[in-house]
């Protein structure tokens, strides 16, 4: 029996019922919900553990790299983009740091300098961003919106030097942000082959583009502290990474040569009233492209105009024709050719001559630009020898320089038209582009290889290793250097007597031919548009220089060899006078011309007996010579009477001062010319570069003759 106050045990399940005598049994517990509950406990207990094996233990590593993220803030770091050279070194394409100004205008509060005394005043920080805001030049309006205070942000459009924003230095809600900006510093006409970058990462065209794998770098990371109050700081414990900048890239362009060729180019554009050309220049002994420009409507194009935009030529096409014929002795240099009298019908088609004669040998149908003669010689070969000559000068293809807009051009292949034999021996039905023409001549120019032309001469990356070097390529033989030469002798007949006049020098001789082309408009060619070629090549006997100028659209004179052939001769004058324009000196030296010096006339008898009067005369009016002076001891001093008097003007103009000379006026013209009135003028010139230039003694200041005259640019 239990006791009084114990109960009976009752293993009776939930669910069953009790009887009225068993009114004091215990309450019943359910065995399965213990035992669930109990399993719930231990499994809830054993994922806490298994959370924190996985927390601590498996994933330590992401879990510590999220703590660092709450109090490290990392940043990409972009890399400065390479530098753009040109041959020589120059820098025509940089990335600078600039800085980007942005304020919180609540947090312009009053800050003591490190350690300042309590004593001191704090400085005041709205006065001090007022003042500095206004040394900057920021207008008073964006000035007003830093001050306001129910603004919480203010951002600066303008971007500003480091040096000009370093006086806001440790100023309390003012932030300075380093930004890259991409300067380029080269000559506008070449900035269209240069190309763009857009938002500091997005090249657009150019060499830009074709070379932003070498020319953008590689990124870096920052990492940056969190600070309560004090925004983000540096801390040597965390590292990141740097950036590592692009490759510089060197090109082939010489800076000199460049602004000769935009200079003389925008002068013929504006003497001759044309709505733009090009200009090309090219090394024949490797290829190189030394420079580049292109115009239209007045302005620098945007694009690189002498590689994108074919045209029909003309007859600077003519020499490839007829060397290919020579080539394959077809004709002979010598040879006559029936020149009609100047007109000719051919295939249904009349040609006309510009100068008109019954026959014309094959030197001079180049010589004298005959279309008959050019179409005659191009009978003697097929359809197929026509097209491959042209071909294999490189028409047709592209050059292979590296930009993504360059042109092909146009030669169209067999079956040809008709007229198509004809018409491309003249230079039309097909089109090409200035450096084509350029590439092309070349082959002329080194004795019969084509060459791969090239723009870029090295690159190097950020520790100045040569990663690659431009090689003189070969891509065919086309020619025969015979052939080559005889056809430059040729070439040289036109400058000095033929159709190009224009481009002849005295002391040098340039071969070349010039072309006129009309304008094909609207399935047409438009009467009074043409398209003014000229390629040379200088010297003639050893070419270093390669050129090709074109005009669109001359006004008055319209022919490639007058206005055109101007222009190579401009170019060429002021490249000899040029200290650096890729010019071997030593080589010109042994082409130069001698220059002929007018015989003198015997004089006539009258002539002697005047000279003889007019001897005698002046030899009475000669005063006679002076006694012998003994020489006196030197003194041991020298007393000068103050003040000193100059030689007056007036004894300048009677003769007794003529050791002082006036300094003439040189307001406006170039350096070279403002040179050579100083010399004419009995001074001596230090040289400065410019076109409006000023001398230092000032014009009309009085000089001793001999003296050395400074040309200055003014700033």
């Amino acid at each position: 029996m239990n006791g009084p106050n114990s109960m009976p045990y009752d293993d009776r399940v939930e669910g069953e019922r009790t009887t009225p005598g068993q009114a004091f049994a215990r309450p019943l517990v359910s065995r399965t919900r213990t035992m669930l509950v109990h399993f719930s406990l231990v499994v809830f207990a054993l994922a806490i553990v298994a959370r924190a094996v996985e927390v601590q233990l498996v994933n330590t590593g992401r879990w510590t790299q999220a703590a660092e993220n709450q109090q490290v803030n990392a940043r990409d770091v972009a890399p400065p983009r390479g530098q753009i050279l040109d041959a020589n070194g120059v820098v025509l394409v940089e990335s600078r740091e600039l800085m980007r100004l942005s304020f919180a205008p609540k947090q312009l509060k009053p800050v003591r300098k490190r350690g300042a005394k309590r004593s001191d005043p704090p400085i005041n920080t709205r006065l001090v961003v007022r003042k500095g805001l206004k040394a900057i030049g920021v207008h008073d309006t964006l000035i007003r919106r830093v001050m306001d205070t129910t603004r919480k942000w203010v951002e600066l459009p303008a971007l500003y030097l480091p040096s000009d924003v370093e006086r806001f230095a440790g100023l309390p809600g003012v932030h300075r942000d380093p930004v890259l900006r991409r300067t380029v510093l080269a000559p506008p006409g070449i900035a269209g082959f240069l190309g763009s970058v857009r938002d500091q990462s997005t090249p657009v065209g150019g060499i830009e583009e074709e070379l932003d794998s070498l020319l953008r770098g590689v990124s870096g990371r920052n990492a940056l502290v969190r600070v309560p109050r004090s925004g983000e700081i540096e801390t040597p414990a965390l590292q990141g990474l740097a950036a590592r900048p692009g490759h510089d890239v060197s090109l082939t362009i010489n800076l000199s040569l460049q602004e000769i060729a935009e200079r003389e180019l925008a002068d013929g554009i504006a003497r001759t009233g044309s709505t733009g050309g090009d200009v090309v220049i090219m090394d024949p002994r490797d290829g190189a492209v030394l420079a580049m420009a292109g115009v239209r409507n007045g302005k620098p194009s945007v694009t690189a105009t002498a590689l994108a935009e074919p045209y029909e030529p003309g007859s600077v096409m003519k020499p490839f024709v007829v060397t290919r014929a020579l080539e394959l002795t077809r004709v002979q240099p010598d040879e006559l050719i029936n020149t009609e009298g100047g007109k000719w019908t051919v295939a249904k088609r009349t040609i006309n001559d510009e100068h008109k004669a019954a026959f014309m040998s094959v030197r001079d149908v180049v010589r004298n630009s005959s279309n008959i003669g050019a179409v005659k010689i191009a009978m003697q070969l097929s359809e197929r020898e026509e097209y491959e000559a042209l071909r294999d000068f490189g028409f047709g293809t592209p050059t292979g320089l590296p930009y993504p807009a360059e042109s092909r051009g146009q030669l169209p292949t067999l079956k040809w038209h008709p007229q198509t034999a004809s018409a491309v021996a003249m230079g039309y039905g097909m089109s090409a582009t200035p450096l084509q023409i350029a590439a092309a001549y070349v082959v002329l120019a080194n004795d019969g290889e084509l060459l791969q032309p090239a723009i870029v001469r090295q690159v190097r990356d950020a520790d100045g290793t040569v990663q690659f070097a431009m090689e003189r390529r070969v891509v065919r033989r086309v020619l025969q250097p015979a052939t080559a030469k005889l056809m430059r002798t040729i070439l040289t007949s036109v400058v000095d007597s033929g159709t190009a006049v224009a481009a002849d020098m005295a002391t040098y001789d340039v071969a070349g031919k010039s072309g006129t082309a009309r304008r094909a408009v609207a399935g047409g060619y438009h009467q009074d548009q043409y398209n003014s070629t000229f390629a040379g090549m200088f010297p003639a006997q050893a070419p270093q220089y390669v050129l090709v100028v074109r005009l669109i659209d001359p006004k008055g004179k319209i022919f490639g060899g007058t206005v055109a052939g101007r222009i190579v001769n401009e170019i060429l004058q002021a490249a000899l006078a040029t200290r650096d324009a890729s010019l071997d000196r030593r080589a010109l030296a042994e082409v130069v011309k001698p220059v002929p010096v007018p015989l003198r006339r015997p004089l006539t008898p009258t002539a002697i007996a005047a000279a003889l009067r007019d001897t005698a005369r002046f030899d009475s009016l000669r005063a006679p010579a002076p006694s012998p002076v003994p020489e006196l001891a030197a003194p041991a001093r020298v007393v000068v009477s103050l003040p000193f008097k100059t030689v007056s003007k007036a004894s300048i103009e009677n003769g007794s001062g003529t050791a002082l000379r006036t300094v003439p006026s040189v307001y406006g013209l170039d350096a070279r010319q403002a040179a050579l009135t100083l010399h004419a003028a009995g001074f001596r010139v230090s040289l400065a570069a410019g076109r409006v230039t000023r001398t230092r003694p000032a014009a009309g200041t009085m000089v001793r003759s001999g003296s050395v005259v400074v040309l200055e640019s003014p700033q």
